[in-house]
């Protein structure tokens, strides 16, 4: 294993609120590239759901708030922003404009979410995402979807002018040759007066013939154009269009609650991820509850959950109520868990596999009736052994 590797699972594994002293440890057992040091930051702070401050406003790093390799997303502030992993403290914070439809829907889940995570979770905080392909196309390339746009209109105008242009040249050297005939007609007016009214009529007919080519030419340049635009508006509607029903496909709900108490030895996490697919009306949830107990020792709880459950409504929620029908169904389905775990940790674990990690006979030699460890006076039996 690579020392890349060694020190990537380390911070992997790293408690709640403990990144900064296992980071200690790590550079006096090891040399740690900076670059190699910030992949690993970032990928331990997306999965731990780390908070971080924007304006005043705590929001969550996850994968899915990352629009590109150093840049995220706040949907409740409508900010990008870059985060140094080290100190999570956010940088070059910038306002973008997100979609009106998207933001709605995932503004509803804002009030519900936030008053669960402050009545049940310690520290908590909570953030609701929405797919961000639009946003990415606003922000990373706004030019590329103008400068299109600009050359196609510009051509057709273009074309007019070349179109415009021939015209006017041809009709220039329509005009001149005209004006020949007419001075080579006036020479010959006096000698040859029956001849002056033929050229007379055909410069007439000439004229008509000019004109009637000159209309049809400026038609056809007018249905050049109008063909143009509204191909372009049609492109833009579809794309709106397709934009608009691909992010409402889904809704993923993030929270965390964090709880630390380094004065006597513990800490611990509770990460929660959502999502709600509007296809199927169902919510899966991803838990991962993380403990750590380090008073004389180190031990660490780590434990995962991944409950499905149906959506209390069809479809994306319209209102607020709705919204909180479905943070409800989330809690009870948190509920569920935490009492699972209260059950299995003071009961199970706590008779069957701390039992089994004992010796199988203790220093007296003698088994021990369980049902009556509370008679025994170890200590006092101990003390006369060393006696």
């Amino acid at each position: 294993m690579s020392n890349h590797e060694i020190v990537r699972k380390i911070i992997k594994q790293s408690p709640p609120n403990e990144i900064t002293d296992v980071l200690e440890n790590l550079k006096v057992l090891t040399e740690i590239d900076a670059d190699e040091l910030n992949k690993c930051l970032k990928e331990f702070n997306e999965e731990q759901m780390s908070s971080v401050d924007i304006d005043g406003v705590k929001t969550l790093i996850t994968a899915q708030s990352q629009l590109d390799e150093h840049r995220y997303y706040d949907p409740k502030t409508s900010k990008v922003y870059s985060i140094n992993h080290r100190d999570l403290k956010a940088n070059d914070v910038e306002t973008v404009e997100q979609l009106s439809r998207s933001n709605d829907t995932r503004s509803l889940f804002e009030q519900p979410l936030n008053d669960y995570v402050k009545e049940h979770l310690a520290n908590g905080t909570a953030a609701v995402f929405t797919p961000l392909k639009q946003l990415k196309r606003n922000v990373e390339a706004p030019a590329s979807q103008t400068e299109p746009a600009q050359v196609e209109s510009q051509q057709p105008a273009q074309d007019t002018k070349v179109e415009e242009t021939s015209e006017k040249t041809e009709t220039k050297e329509g005009e001149e040759s005209v004006s020949v005939d007419n001075d080579a007609q006036e020479n010959k007016a006096d000698e040859e007066p029956s001849e002056t009214n033929e050229g007379e009529q055909a410069r007439e007919e000439q004229d008509e013939k000019d004109k009637q080519d000159d209309q049809e030419k400026e038609e056809q340049v007018k249905q050049d154009s109008d063909t143009v635009i509204p191909e372009a508006d049609a492109q833009n509607t579809q794309q709106s269009e397709s934009t608009e029903s691909e992010d409402i496909s889904a809704i993923t709900i993030y929270y965390t609650g964090n709880k630390f108490n380094q004065s006597n030895y513990w800490s611990g996490r509770w990460t929660a991820k959502w999502v709600y697919d509007l296809s199927s009306n169902e919510l899966t949830g991803n838990i991962d509850v993380t403990i750590h107990y380090f008073e004389n020792g180190n031990v660490q709880l780590q434990a995962s959950h991944k409950p499905q459950i149906k959506s209390p409504i069809n479809g994306p929620p319209t209102t607020v109520e709705e919204a909180r029908k479905i943070v409800k169904s989330i809690s009870e389905s948190d509920r569920q868990y935490q009492a699972y775990l209260n059950v299995l940790y003071e009961d199970k674990l706590s008779e069957k596999l701390f039992r089994s990690l004992r010796r199988a006979l203790p220093i007296t030699r003698e088994k021990i009736d369980w049902d009556k460890v509370v008679n025994y006076k170890i200590g006092t039996e101990l003390g006369k052994l060393n006696n």
